[in-house]
């Protein structure tokens, strides 16, 4: 009985409470309804905040040849490449090759979508190959028709993929270019939460003043540190060695002294530091991370001696051959680019020093006639086919090397599908190339991204 009272009082309360404050209670549970109604339709529809970053990118790219570290933010391919340079699926599940390697048939994955929501389907899919034709068997196929066999051809389709130019299907579409002839200067991307907003510089001193001028916000890929110590406390500063690029001293092989192969061994043994302050000594035109590479082809380490005994081999070839004998020392003119002159200055002392050469260091900012050495940076391709930069037919030869057994082995690397074969092929290309010196390979370089704070 005395359990009662309680409970009786208490619930009169409450009546007396909900009469009195209905009006109130019932204006919440509207309000509430309203705000559920509110976020889970209405706001989806407005216009969205999305952070924004402004990137800046040195080098001449188009939308096909981006650095790789890019391609994944621009969007996915049908394919992707592992680190080790090999072809893995992305948007496609699986390929079949047919007519001894000249046609291609690629199957789509089933469930794989543009990042509008729409399915992806093989006719939102344009492709511009030389010597392609393309055709879709169905809405999961593709066909492609190669003039002749192209081993390389699958690294072609990890390009990223669009439907109509813009709508991409990875986390980014692609929302304005601009171009500066036939090469990129602005790019845009709009994804679900950021925008990024890259900017294409000629040099690393012109990206170096945009980001001084506000530009960008952030450098990526940059070969050199421009940063003097004002700099130090208003920006990030981090390094990573770039083994998909090496720095290379090219020779002019139409040059009537650097057409000998002693004298260029002698050079190459010359140099004293050739990794410079990394340790990332490059060997040979492809990269060590690539499953082509070959470690055991000639390093060159500095070999003074060696050096020495390979310059009078030279002097006793050239009296041979019926050349001029040299009045004085031997005279070289090395060429490079204002980032590389401190390298180039160190190469050219040591060949001073060691060889007792007379050696004069310029900047160059492009390849002029009678040219005899230069200091660049190369990127390597993805794939070890080194046909365009080493073949004697190609103009993009620049040192203009020609070997029989190297063009042998450039046009079967081509051809044959086999990955085996391949990779024998080409650890035979690096050894030959590597041993007839038409350019000394020396680092792979450290590439700095500089973020303002």
């Amino acid at each position: 009985m005395n359990l009662v009272k309680p409970v009786r009082r208490f619930w009169w309360w409450c009546q007396s409470f909900l009469k009195k404050q209905q009006k109130l209670i019932f204006s919440a549970g509207l309000a509430g309804i309203l705000l559920f109604v509110l976020l889970n339709n209405v706001l989806p529809l407005l216009p969205q905040f999305k952070s924004k970053k402004s990137l800046g990118i040195v080098g001449q790219y188009t939308l096909n040849t981006l650095p790789r570290q890019l391609t994944p933010t621009l969007g996915r391919g049908l394919f992707r490449l592992t680190d080790s340079g090999e072809v893995s699926a992305d948007l496609a599940q699986g390929y079949q090759l047919a007519d001894n390697g000249s046609r291609y048939l690629v199957y789509l994955s089933p469930e794989v979508f543009w990042n509008d929501g729409t399915p992806i389907i093989s006719r939102d899919l344009a492709f511009d190959l030389p010597e392609v034709t393309v055709s879709y068997p169905d809405e999961r196929t593709i066909e492609f028709r190669l003039t002749q066999p192209y081993s390389p051809f699958l690294t072609l389709l990890t390009r990223p993929v669009f439907k109509d130019k813009t709508i991409g299907a990875g986390e980014y579409s692609i929302k304005t270019i601009s171009w500066q002839g036939p090469y990129l200067k602005r790019l845009r991307l709009t994804g679900k939460n950021q925008e990024l907003d890259y900017r294409f510089y000629l040099s690393n001193p012109a990206a170096w003043l945009g980001f001084r001028l506000g530009e960008v916000d952030r450098l990526e890929n940059l070969i050199i540190n421009p940063l003097n110590e004002s700099w130090q406390n208003k920006v990030e500063v981090t390094g990573n060695l770039n083994r998909q690029a090496y720095l290379v001293v090219l020779f002019n092989l139409t040059d009537g002294n650097l057409a000998n192969k002693s004298l260029r061994q002698a050079l190459a043994y010359a140099i004293k530091n050739k990794s410079g302050d990394t340790a990332g000594r490059a060997l040979s035109p492809i990269s060590p991370d690539s499953w082509a590479f070959n470690p055991n082809v000639k390093p060159y380490n500095y070999n003074p001696q060696q050096a020495k005994t390979l310059l009078e081999k030279f002097e006793q070839e050239s009296s041979a051959g019926g050349l001029p004998a040299q009045a004085g020392r031997l005279a070289l003119t090395l060429g490079t680019s204002a980032s590389f002159l401190e390298l180039a200055e160190a190469v050219a002392a040591s060949w001073q020093e060691t060889l007792n050469l007379q050696v004069s260091v310029k900047t160059v900012n492009s390849i002029e006639p009678g040219w005899q050495a230069i200091l660049v940076a190369q990127e390597i391709p993805p794939d070890p086919d080194q046909h365009a930069l080493w073949h004697s037919t190609q103009p993009t030869n620049l040192t203009h090397y020609s070997d029989l057994k190297v063009d042998k082995l450039l046009e079967d690397g081509r051809q044959i599908s086999d990955q085996a074969r391949r990779r024998e092929i080409y650890q035979d290309f690096q050894r030959f190339l590597v041993e007839d010196s038409p350019a000394i390979f020396l680092s792979h370089p450290v590439t700095y991204t500089i973020t303002r704070k």
